[in-house]
């Protein structure tokens, strides 16, 4: 099966060297799969394009494209398009490249899609999985409690972490969505996505995984993002009874 690795990028010049060394070096142990990696970089002032270019030359495996649009949603719907008709992709991959979420997981998310399931989550709400203790307590309740509250609000009573955004997807769901109709961008969007493939009949699984926080660089979460979020949740909930 062909896998790519969608990877949506701003201003993460100081990780994406090591980053994609990293997730090389663990994907070249893993059978029955061919991995591509696809940047998809918000035109990074830092540069970010430039080191992938470099480091194109040596890995025919590594792809890039420029997200003019800008956003994480907008990102993530250029990236699977572009996956999807001009890399043949089977199976998505979803994540962050500034470590937080470690390549060494990305063997047990792809052994789940061997095994027949759609939609593999890294989740940090299950046995096994954690988000960083030293995180403030406001950061900590709206991580799990905005959680629990999306999980019931659209229907997704099964799934322990809705907003994982570590994730392998297989691509005959994605192709049955209207991905320009989704009107989010933020970390909204990964619930979107879950959504819409749940719908479509996606068998899921979730794994555990150690959430960290990134070494190097700048978080991009915003508040903006987090009431987008909320208000999703709502539209989710209506959109179930339709």
């Amino acid at each position: 099966m062909n896998v790519t690795i969608v990877l949506p990028t701003y201003n993460e010049a100081e990780n994406i060297k090591d980053f994609l060394t990293a997730v090389f070096d663990e994907v070249k142990s893993i059978e029955n799969f061919k991995i591509n990696a696809l940047i998809v970089d918000d035109y990074s002032p830092d540069k970010t394009a430039d080191i992938v270019k470099n480091l194109q030359k040596d890995n025919e495996n590594i792809h890039l494209i420029s997200n003019s649009t800008r956003g994480l949603g907008n990102a993530y719907k250029l990236g699977f398009k572009h996956a999807i008709e001009n890399l043949n992709a089977d199976v998505l991959i979803e994540m962050d490249s500034d470590f937080s979420h470690n390549p060494k997981k990305i063997k047990e998310l792809l052994e789940q899609i061997h095994n027949g399931y759609d939609f593999v989550i890294g989740s940090r709400y299950i046995k096994g999985g954690s988000i960083p203790d030293d995180w403030a307590l406001i950061r900590k309740l709206n991580s799990k409690y905005g959680n629990v509250f999306a999980r019931f609000i659209a229907g997704l009573f099964h799934v322990k972490d809705c907003t994982s955004g570590f994730r392998a997807i297989k691509t005959n769901f994605i192709k049955q969505i209207d991905l320009d109709n989704l009107k989010v961008n933020g970390y909204a969007f990964q619930m979107n996505i879950l959504f819409e493939c749940v719908k479509l009949g996606a068998k899921t699984y979730e794994i555990p995984i150690d959430f960290v926080d990134r070494i190097k660089g700048e978080s991009k979460l915003r508040i903006k993002d987090v009431l987008e979020f909320m208000v999703n949740s709502f539209e989710l909930f209506l959109k179930r009874f339709k």
